[in-house]
């Protein structure tokens, strides 16, 4: 329902009011039934005109792209290449490969170059025709339907069995291009026999203490001569070489063969023992291969197994609770023992001990303090008879025993050689009612020292020439303030050290000062697990002294009176000899405000009222 209060418009009231509304100034009324669209500015169609042509552009330059790339482009990739040769050769027999190259397009080739990857282990003697430079052929020009082929000959000097890989590196440019393009050939070839062949000759059973000899035949069937060819003897550890030929290089501990010609046999004879503790198959066993400067290449190996048996008595050297070879650390006292048995049913008499010490240089061992109990010692050379120690003169059967001795070691390795070997045999005069001349060597001992490394760690106020280098009171006194120095001191003179650590721990009532010194590596403070690290990725053997230092100090509290106040915790040192890869440690004590090598400050070091 309309209110009453308002009159319904008719049509010609209306009509009458959008007339007043829209009439123009000069009476007429537009025709409303119509729009009109404005005209554009000349900026704007230039614009768009311009887009347009950007546009138009774009889709030109990719089509072309896309027509080189796979017509043009296509059509210029017309150089086709190869390589031919055996899948398989043999390592030390020489061997041929041909690179092949043909121009199959119809666009001429203008420039054409090889470079040839070869394996540093393939030894190039020739090549038809010869490369411009190193392993490089530059060819020229190549006309339509034209090819060509680069023949090799060369020996591969490698480990049998790998895997070598040829590469052909093609550089040229067509002659209706600017541009140069690559074409690259691959060829594995397989090394899985050698020239070389090796076979071993030796007995089947020997008596430990009995000489042996073997016998190892190296024959090169390839055909042309090898050069630097290496024999590398596999001793088994309780096998003691005496005598070889012809000799062997103790440097390399290997023979060398300079030339071997094709079918040529070189033999080496080699004579010695087993050792004492030496028993069942042993394998004596040696590898041969090329030497290419400081590489070798293995080409075959080859072995043969002796069943060793015990001698007459058996015996063992055993050194700081071993038989093996080791380093130590200077100054240290070695323990060692021969333990003896005679497990057979005869009785044994005469039984002698020789122990033999020897080093190239000083012997670092300090004889005059040594203890070899009842034997008698000439020089480096010490006896143990029947005429020093009775048992030795029959051991029953089933009879046994034990020597102790000891070597102390000198602690300055100044003059003294830096490794020394530990010796020992034993001869028989009488097996039962046999007698015998029957000798047998234990396996030596070699112990090579560790480096003469030496820590001290210590605290001043003062330092060496009077100066005051620490602060506040001294003796220490309830609720001051004092501050220390501390200093360590590393010294090494005979290996290079690597992997240094040096480090303490802080009490809870010593503080950390930022003051810090080095000479090398770094220094630091971890203030949650309060510990102070001097770490040293390599000290050189041109380094003899190094140190570090920081400061600290203490606050001492009325419960401290009449003590010396704690510094710090032990200090640790490690380190890794770079020679014998041994491990160094050395701890130095806690250190206290006594202050002990602070001669200005000793015995003012108890806290006072």
């Amino acid at each position: 329902m309309i209110p009453s209060s308002r009159k319904r418009r008719s049509a010609r009231e209306i009509k009458k009011e959008l007339r007043a509304i829209y009439t123009g100034k000069d009476g007429s009324v537009p025709n409303l039934t119509q729009l009109e669209h404005r005209k554009q500015t000349p900026l704007t169609g230039v614009l768009i005109k311009i887009i347009l042509v950007l546009l138009t552009l774009s889709v030109i330059a990719w089509s072309g792209f896309f027509l080189l790339s796979k017509g043009l482009l296509q059509e210029k990739e017309t150089l086709g290449v190869s390589i031919e040769t055996k899948e398989v050769v043999r390592s030390g027999e020489e061997t041929t490969m041909t690179i092949r190259y043909e121009n199959t397009g119809r666009v001429p080739i203008a420039a054409l170059e090889l470079k040839l990857n070869l394996p540093e282990t393939f030894h190039l003697t020739s090549s038809i025709p010869p490369a411009t430079s190193g392993t490089q052929w530059t060819i020229g020009s190549l006309t339509p339907s034209s090819d060509g082929a680069i023949t090799l000959s060369g020996i591969f000097l490698s480990e049998v069995p790998s895997s070598q890989r040829v590469q052909a590196l093609f550089t040229y440019k067509p002659a209706n291009f600017n541009s140069d393009f690559q074409k690259i050939e691959n060829k594995i070839i397989q090394l899985n026999a050698s020239t070389l062949q090796l076979s071993m000759t030796g007995p089947e059973k020997a008596l430990a203490g009995d000489p042996v000899e073997y016998v190892i035949n190296v024959q090169h069937n390839g055909n042309k001569p090898v050069y630097n060819v290496r024999v590398v003897p596999l001793f088994p550890l309780d096998f003691t070489l005496q005598e070889s030929k012809p000799k062997l290089n103790e440097q390399q501990l290997a023979w060398e063969i300079a030339s071997l010609e094709p079918g040529k046999l070189f033999s080496i004879t080699l004579k010695g023992t087993f050792t004492s503790t030496a028993s069942g198959a042993l394998a004596m066993g040696a590898k041969t291969g090329f030497l290419d400067e400081e590489n070798f290449f293995e080409q075959t190996h080859a072995e043969v197994k002796t069943d060793v048996l015990g001698g007459a008595v058996s015996f063992h050297l055993i050194i700081d609770g071993t038989d093996k070879s080791q380093s130590v650390d200077a100054g240290k006292t070695l323990h060692g023992s021969i333990d003896y048995k005679n497990p057979g049913k005869d009785s044994v008499e005469d039984v002698v001990f020789t122990l033999t010490l020897e080093s190239a240089g000083k012997l670092p061992v300090d004889l005059t303090q040594a203890n070899f109990s009842e034997g008698v010692r000439t020089e480096k050379v010490i006896v143990w008879n029947k005429e020093n120690l009775q048992p030795l003169a029959k051991l029953a059967s089933n009879a046994e025993g034990l020597i102790d001795f000891t070597l102390p070691l000198v602690s300055d390795l100044l003059d003294y050689a830096d490794t020394f070997t530990v010796k020992l045999t034993m001869a028989v005069g009488r097996v039962g009612t046999i007698k015998t001349s029957h000798t047998i060597e234990s396996t030596p001992i070699v112990f090579t020292l560790n480096s003469d490394t030496t820590l001290s760690a210590q605290a001043r106020y003062f330092a060496k020439n009077g100066t005051v280098i620490g602060s506040g009171e001294l003796p220490p006194r309830v609720e001051k303030t004092t501050t220390y120095h501390l200093e360590w001191n590393l010294s090494n003179s005979l290996h290079e050290l690597t992997t240094v650590q040096i480090e303490t721990t802080l009490p809870p009532d010593v503080s950390w000062k930022e003051a810090v010194t080095k000479d090398i590596g770094t220094l630091t403070y971890n203030p949650i697990t309060r510990r102070v690290k001097w770490q040293i990725e390599k000290l050189p053997i041109d380094i003899k002294q190094a140190q570090a230092g920081f400061d600290v100090s203490v606050t001492p509290k009325k419960t401290d009176v009449g003590k010396f106040m704690k510094l710090t915790d032990q200090t640790t040192l490690q380190a890794i000899d770079s020679v014998t890869k041994g491990e160094i440690h050395a701890t130095r004590p806690v250190i206290t405000s006594e202050l002990t090598e602070d001669l200005k400050a000793i015995g003012k070091g108890v806290v006072v009222e």
